[in-house]
């Protein structure tokens, strides 16, 4: 085994093929957000679960805030650079390294894309630099797709979704997180040689919405989630953990997982 096999596995479970990736690296942009305003605390709340696989978190959440009791992986992300404030949060750029990864012995580091912006060329050309940089030494790339706002309504379009999927592959993703399609993601799994993972995007309306997100995500060959604010912004997120747990790495149904939520809020 190598050592980007090796990193691999703890990332994406290697009895399953599947990975929980709690996404904690909002507040780049965002960010004291409902949810991560006191960011040691979510994390030390979902933790304590030992259900999380991986987490996906910045530089100085790591140094400041993260202190997990068991060795679960770590994806730093190393781009950033826009806000919310900003004109345009599409212009990111690569504002760390993998020596910096390697530094704090995270397990892969994560370069977003922004497909149909402004600034794709230039997310692209970070993606790529760092892919080369990461396969250098061995350590995985997880290729962040957004969408410029140009594109925004395409988020639901598996075509475009599969496009910026493969793109992000070709430039050398060693995974990717995209968003999910009820229609037709089967073919964008299908149509990129990495593993996907989705991302929750915006806030669903119920947990039991992110649930049957997960569910058929998983149905469409997705390897896991890389999900934020679907889960720790849930009026009961350690629950909402677990019952997404048993779907990835249990195979439950959503009619299993939302009886596991219920039981577990109401016990």
């Amino acid at each position: 085994m190598n050592g980007l096999d090796y990193r691999m596995r703890r990332i994406l479970n290697p009895g399953t093929g599947r990975s929980l990736v709690i996404a904690i690296d909002h507040g780049y942009a965002l960010g004291p957000i409902a949810g991560i305003v006191d960011i040691g605390k979510t994390i030390r709340e979902l933790d304590a679960t030992g259900k999380v696989d991986a987490w996906l978190l910045t530089g100085g959440v790591f140094r400041y805030a993260f202190d997990p009791t068991g060795n679960p992986g770590v994806i730093l992300r190393i781009s950033g650079g826009a806000t919310i404030a900003g004109p345009d949060i599409t212009r990111e750029g690569v504002v760390s390294s993998v020596n910096e990864g390697l530094a704090l012995a995270a397990d892969a580091v994560a370069v977003s894309a922004f497909i149909g912006s402004q600034y794709e060329h230039e997310t692209l050309l970070g993606l790529a630099r760092t892919a080369e940089e990461c396969h250098r030494w061995n350590m995985p790339l997880l290729g962040v797709i957004g969408l410029g706002k140009e594109v925004g309504e395409k988020k639901h379009d598996a075509q475009f979704i599969a496009l910026g999927a493969r793109v992000a592959a070709e430039h050398g993703a060693d995974m990717v997180k995209t968003y999910y399609t009820e229609k037709d993601f089967e073919k964008v799994v299908s149509g990129c040689p990495v593993p996907v993972l989705i991302a929750g995007g915006p806030k669903c309306d119920t947990d039991i919405d992110t649930l049957e997100m997960i569910y058929g995500a998983l149905q469409g060959g997705a390897r896991g989630i890389v999900m934020g604010r679907n889960i720790w912004q849930s009026p009961h997120p350690a629950q909402l953990l677990d019952a997404a747990w048993h779907l990835i790495h249990a195979d439950f149904t959503v009619k299993e997982a939302a009886q596991l939520l219920s039981d577990s809020i109401n016990s």
